[in-house]
């Protein structure tokens, strides 16, 4: 990866572990369960990157 786009994808990629973390992180703090926590966590990763990479194609245009 390189220029704009690489420096892009990975502030995305970034923003969304950070994201998942906290979330994770707020689950296992409520709940006290870590496999709640894990899977909330994924999950919001998951979305995470699907929404950043679905802006990024639209942004990108053609």
């Amino acid at each position: 990866m390189g220029g704009k786009r690489g420096t892009t994808v990975a502030l995305a990629l970034m923003s969304a572990v950070a994201v998942a973390l906290l979330v994770a992180f707020w689950r296992l703090a409520r709940t006290g369960d870590v496999d709640v926590a894990l899977t909330n966590g994924g999950a919001v990763f998951m979305a995470a990157v699907g929404v950043a990479f679905m802006v990024l194609t639209y942004m990108q245009g053609d």
